[in-house]
């Protein structure tokens, strides 16, 4: 098997080009199946806790799932997953297949941008015209929940974070039911405010 860092980030801090002091992976190690994270830490974090309780140093903490055999057995499985199903080589493929089907909801009314990092997209949308609410990121969330697909309005984005076993059909009937919602609640939008789509975005 090829060497994972040779074919894609796997964490953000990668796509950043930072190394982050620390790391908890939690539902991305166990696919949220039971309770189990894991804490990594550089070396100079590590190092103030280098020592006995008498030193003050031992960082004295646990609780009642540490070491948990269930969770540590399903994290283990997860990470299997990962290596005999080649999850990250054929999220390339799929990563780009996204962002060619993003690029084209750019060019709708009431899309201002549309980001991605990974296999994570966020599309920013107009505000509301005169101000009125719900935010058309809420309205669009509402109105895909409709043909089948969660998304996740944060103010006015909505972010689209499919699962990584999608498949490259279930990524189009995403991108088109997001196609649909946007234009949908952007001509409501334009038709309760009584103004030309045209002269919102001008």
């Amino acid at each position: 098997m090829a060497d994972l860092a040779e074919l894609v980030e796997m964490f953000v801090s990668e796509h950043a080009g930072v190394i982050p002091d620390m790391m908890v992976l939690a539902k991305g190690l166990i696919s949220g199946y039971i309770s189990l994270d894991i804490t990594f830490i550089s070396e100079k974090l590590f190092s103030a806790f280098d020592g006995s309780v008498a030193e003050g140093k031992a960082l004295a903490n646990g609780h009642s799932y540490t070491g948990n055999a269930l969770g540590c057995a399903a994290g283990k499985a997860s990470l299997e997953v990962f290596e005999d199903e080649y999850v990250l080589e054929t999220l390339q493929s799929k990563t780009q297949f996204l962002s060619i089907s993003l690029a084209d909801l750019e060019k709708l009314p009431g899309v201002k941008e549309v980001r991605q990092c990974g296999f994570i997209a966020g599309i920013r949308l107009e505000e509301c015209p005169n101000g009125l609410r719900p935010s058309l990121a809420t309205a669009v969330y509402l109105e895909a929940r409709r043909h089948g697909l969660l998304t996740r309005p944060l103010g006015n984005v909505v972010v689209l974070m499919p699962p990584l076993s999608i498949t490259v059909e279930q990524l189009t009937k995403a991108q088109e039911a997001l196609r649909v919602s946007i234009a949908e609640v952007w001509h409501r939008s334009v038709i309760t405010t009584g103004q030309d789509a045209e002269e919102i975005t001008a």
